[in-house]
């Protein structure tokens, strides 16, 4: 699939330079050479070493992977890498030629290449052997086309790893592009163009390219459809540009499992067949877009977007000029000035669609209602960014600033950098190896260790040329008019004017556009020094740590260390013999010598999975992790509440979250720039997480504590309970959320809003939560929130870099500064039960006609939920050996033969104390209805499929998916959410993967059949949810109204099926949320 965009974090993150450290580079960085090498003089030596330089892989001070770069025979570059402590192998291979490679007659040609490498090869030619295979390894696959580069890649068990990367290196050797699969694909191509025009998510990328020079290849349609696809000799157009443009020597691999660089090596000799051309990679005009516009598009996602085109960044990798100047935008104080205006709600920035040449650096804005409403808003923002530019100049021509912020940068980069807060997966790091020296591919993405100060001016300057600025206004309320647009009219006119005078109908845009007018111009950069005195630069950063030292269990005067507790010892206990045997489950660690005390903790690092309980009554966890080697602690914390909420309770918790985040946002933008983060969710539960530098994670805690419950000591809360225009702010937010939820992907909408409606009972309806929000007042707000913290259970998780006494220490303050003294003892209280749907063997359909009013949008979705049962842990095991083939031979049957929708996906799901399995599928080929009735067929074909398949197959099933669930954390945040997943559930199965691999190993073919039969066959249980989008209701269709389309449904369902009534609906009543793997 095409990338939507280049959305690249402006983070500051640097390698420690290695001049400090020549033993380390030297031990771990060192590449081999697997060829003789003869030398004939000093010169030679001298050559040898420094194309040895080039080649050591610069990498994380804690990274305990080994690299070995190669260039093949026909000059491919290979990255290799080993992985000690993952299961999962992955591979990518970037080829540079994209879709300005492409000829003009047949846009989308690139795109379509890229589809159709996954179809079969010579060597391969079953089109569905590679899913299957990856199938088998429980791995997944995927891929992208950008303007000059295509990007492949696929994981999967490293078991299989060697018959899958000879499968993939035929996508490149001799790839087939037989008639038919050509005939079948351009479906797959032309839903996903549907699905992608009817996006929101689109609209912006899409008018770029109207704004191209229309002599650069910018200026193409990319994505083909089937408009382009019916002209005669797209199968040889298709084989032309493969054999035209894909060569070995504009191609790099990177591969990484756990098995050995040499066997590795040995893996890759396929690849050394892919023909090399000996291309040179095509040079494209610079610059491509021509902006100094403002432009005005219909849009359902209302927003304010500012875009500069620069010139590329890549030379630059060192400098990072535009990341230096977005720090001081984002942490400066622009953001809040504009805030406490009241022009914006939010502004985030990032760099949009860059290729080497050209950059552009975006900023989007969500306005407030006055903003919205005042059409003057648009010039005053932008004036506003401009003076904040022009006095980033003033500031940075001071050389003794300028040094100081980039120490402090720099500091922050080298301990991002070192320490992993950021890991790039194998498909970026083969883009970089295709652009990068070899030495760099880990570090350029984040390295800034050269200060050029006439080069970040130099930027500044580019930001202050008002023709490289173009001004996007997104709004629901214009309208298209096809009467021609007043030549004459003032900048300042056409921003008022509701009418739209362009439509593009391929891409479905209705918008305007008029270059920037000589007074505007004047205005947005004429220079005001009562606004640029009210400017401030970034405060000093305090997060910054300096202690980076991991502790040790054995040197702390209270700790014990955990016993090592295993999963068969867990799976015969019940909760409450669980909470017993981890409550301060350890032994004294003054009991050993200091020799055998550090043993015995290195033992417990390699070895313990679980936390131990320091507080059953609060429930605080706590686990001593070092293991990493990260000086980080993960943290989180939650509030359950003990009462249903109502649905005034929920919109009023909503509203809080977002007046908390809106303050926390600006009272933390120092640390989250410095490798901290955190999340606030207060929804039907309250959580927060942290995660960051062990040293000050403790200080991060106390600023977030004053917005759990601000009721409690006023006098420590920084968040302003009565400030009406936060609240409004808030209300502004929560409306424009719900509505962007509804402007998602049907197949989204679908699982986001529509399906938990229908699962548990007391799931609020968005729609009503807009009503409450329009009556809710502050007061109520207030006392709504108050009422609910006052009734809660705790608790939390601390793991990390953190010894039991501090792990306490804080847990207490956390727990202490949530909780106000009025709080009653909700520990003891019983918790409401969940209510789940029963299904009761029913076929359920529940069909919906989505009335966005885009008549373009022939989209539809099935969502079929295909009840099992209240949760068993055996279920999981099933349900984990048949996801990955169930998987893969609906997405084979269902996208690629009958090419029913370019979404097709199988999920096993747990809701609450209920087990499930979801099938999707979205496309415009038939109705959801049709499609509802052929997953049934597909359903009774896989019957067949389970039941032919050999033993052999299935030991290889088992095998993968037992190799998946043995995976351990590849970091300590992935390890403290799989913890956390459990605790704030309150179910603490720890075991659920040892126990499902156990159970896994004990599972018969026929067991499988039988479990299969009965939950998607026999039961009936079944929940079809329905989307029909407005063009294929009306187009499709031919239906105009509600009543029409209900009539319709009525008539077309299935005999043995019934129409959903959620007041006859029956209910579950679970008492714990179970988690699922």
């Amino acid at each position: 699939m095409p990338q939507l965009f280049y959305q690249i974090q402006l983070s500051f993150v640097i390698l420690i330079l290695f001049a400090i450290l020549p033993s380390f580079a030297q031990q771990h960085n060192t590449i081999q050479f697997g060829e003789a090498i003869t030398l004939t003089n000093n010169q030679d030596l001298i050559e040898l070493e420094n194309e040895k330089q080039q080649r050591t892989i610069i990498k994380p001070l804690i990274d305990p992977k080994t690299y070995k770069y190669i260039e093949l025979e026909n000059k491919l570059k290979v990255l290799l890498i080993h992985d000690p402590n993952s299961e999962i192998a992955s591979a990518a291979l970037d080829v540079q030629v994209g879709s300005w490679n492409e000829p003009s007659e047949y846009p989308g040609l690139a795109h379509f290449c890229e589809h159709m490498l996954f179809v079969g090869s010579v060597k391969y030619p079953r089109p569905d052997y590679f899913d299957e295979l990856l199938a088998k390894g429980s791995g997944s696959s995927n891929a992208y086309t950008d303007a000059t580069n295509t990007n492949y890649y696929f994981e999967i068990t490293s078991q299989y790893l060697d018959k899958a990367l000879d499968t993939f290196a035929h996508f490149f050797i001799d790839p087939l592009f037989n008639e038919d699969l050509v005939e079948r694909e351009k479906n797959a191509v032309n839903s996903e163009y549907e699905i992608d025009v009817s996006s929101e998510d689109w609209k912006i990328q899409n008018l770029f390219t109207l704004f191209a020079d229309p002599k650069h290849p910018a200026s193409r349609f990319s994505l083909g459809n089937n408009e382009v696809f019916e002209k005669q000799g797209i199968e040889n157009e298709l084989k032309s540009f493969f054999e035209q443009y894909y060569s070995s020597n504009i191609m790099s691999l990177v591969i990484q499992s756990r098995i050995s660089l040499q066997e590795m090596e040995q893996l890759i000799k396929p690849f050394s067949r892919i023909k090399n051309k000996n291309l040179q990679s095509p040079q494209f005009p610079s610059l491509p877009y021509q902006f100094g516009i403002l432009c005005k598009y219909k849009t359902e996602k209302e927003q304010l977007t500012l875009n500069w085109q620069l010139k590329g960044r890549e030379k630059f990798i060192h400098q990072k000029p535009i990341e230096f100047l977005d720090y001081i935008i984002q942490n400066g104080n622009l953001i809040d000035y504009m805030k406490e205006q009241n022009l914006i709600i939010s502004l985030s920035s990032q760099v949009f669609m860059e290729e080497s040449s050209f950059t552009n650096y975006m900023m989007e804005i969500v306005l407030t209602e006055k903003s919205q409403e005042n059409e003057e808003a648009v010039a005053e923002i932008t004036k506003i960014i401009f003076n904040y530019i022009q006095k980033l100049e003033v500031w940075l021509s001071d050389d003794d600033y300028i040094n100081q912020l980039f120490k402090e940068q720099s500091k922050i980069s080298k301990l991002n950098f070192n320490y992993l807060t950021q890991q790039l997966d194998t498909s970026t790091i083969a883009k970089i190896l295709n652009r990068q020296k070899p030495k760099e591919v880990l570090s350029s993405e984040f390295i800034i260790d050269t200060l050029d100060k006439e080069l970040i001016l130099n930027y500044i300057g580019q930001l202050k040329n008002t023709q490289n600025l173009i001004i996007l206004i997104g709004n629901h309320q214009y309208s298209y008019t096809d009467e021609k647009a007043d030549a004459i009219k003032s900048n300042k006119e056409f921003l008022q004017d509701k009418l739209l005078h362009e439509k593009n109908n391929l891409y479905r845009l209705v918008y305007s556009k008029q270059k920037f007018d000589e007074h505007f111009i004047n205005f947005i950069s004429k220079q005001d020094e009562k606004l640029q005195d009210i400017f401030e630069k970034p405060q000093q950063n305090e997060f910054i740590p300096d202690n980076v030292e991991l502790i040790s269990l054995c040197e702390s005067s209270e700790s014990k260390l955990p016993k090592i507790v295993h999963s068969d010892k867990l799976k015969t206990l019940d909760q409450q013999s669980k909470l017993n045997l981890f409550l301060m489950a350890g032994q004294d660690l003054h009991q050993y010598s200091d020799e055998q005390c550090s043993l015995e903790e290195h033992k417990y690092q390699k070895q313990n999975h679980y936390p131990i309980l320091l507080n059953k009554e609060q429930q605080e966890w706590w686990k001593s992790q070092t293991s990493y080697k990260l000086p980080f602690i993960f943290g989180a914390l939650q509030m359950k509440y003990q009462k249903t909420l109502s649905l005034r309770q929920f919109t009023s918790l909503r509203l809080y979250n977002f007046m908390a985040n809106e303050i926390l946002s600006k009272e933390l933008k120092l640390p989250l720039s410095s490798g901290y983060s955190y999340e606030l969710d207060m929804n039907k539960k309250t959580q927060i997480k942290v995660y960051g530098f062990s040293e000050h994670v403790r200080n991060l805690f106390k600023k977030l504590c004053s917005c759990l419950n601000p009721f409690r000591d006023k006098s420590k809360s920084f968040l302003e309970l009565n400030e009406s225009k936060r609240f409004e702010i808030a209300k502004q937010s929560l409306l424009l959320s719900i509505k962007n939820m509804y402007q998602d992907n049907l197949f989204e909408q679908a699982m986001q809003i529509y399906l938990p409606q229908i699962l548990q009972k007391d799931s609020h309806n968005p729609t009503k939560v807009i009503d409450q929000i329009n009556l809710i007042t502050q007061q109520e707000m207030l006392q709504d929130v108050k009422d609910i913290m006052n009734n809660v259970k705790y608790s939390s998780l601390l793991i990390g870099n953190i010894d039991q006494s501090d792990a306490s220490k804080i847990s207490d303050e956390i727990q202490s500064c949530s909780t106000n003294k009025e709080t009653s003892s909700a520990q003891d209280n019983l918790q409401e039960k969940v209510a789940i749907i029963n299904l009761k063997g029913k076929h359920i359909i529940d069909s919906r006609f989505i009335q966005s009013g885009n008549d373009d949008d022939i989209n539809g979705v099935t969502l079929n939920y295909y009840q099992i049962g209240q949760r068993k842990q055996m279920n999981q095991a099933f349900m984990k050996l048949l996801e990955p083939i169930l998987n893969q031979q609906a997405y084979n049957y269902l996208r690629t033969d009958l090419q029913l929708g370019y979404v097709v996906a199988v999920e096993f799901k747990t809701t609450a104390c209920v087990d499930g399995a979801l099938i999707l599928v979205q496309g415009s080929t038939e109705i959801p209805m049709k499609v509802n009735q052929i997953i049934n067929d597909f359903l009774d074909q896989f019957s067949v499929y389970l039941e032919q398949m050999n033993n052999r197959g299935f030991q290889h099933l088992k095998h993968g998916v037992i190799t998946e669930l043995k995976e351990n954390p590849q970091s300590l945040s992935e390890e403290g959410d799989r913890l956390w997943k459990y605790i704030s559930a309150g179910t603490i199965e720890f075991e659920d993967r040892q126990v499902a691999i156990e159970e896994i190993r004990k599972i018969s073919k026929q067991e499988l059949i039988e479990f299969y039969k009965n939950s998607f066959i026999n039961s009936k249980s079944k929940l079809s949810l329905q989307l029909y989008g407005q063009g294929m209701v009306t187009q499709m269709m031919n239906l105009e109204t509600q009543s029409e389309f209900n009539e319709f449904i009525s008539n077309t369902k299935p005999k043995d099926a019934e129409l959903f009534d959620p007041l006859q609906a029956s209910y579950y009543q679970c008492e714990f949320e179970a988690t699922q793997i």
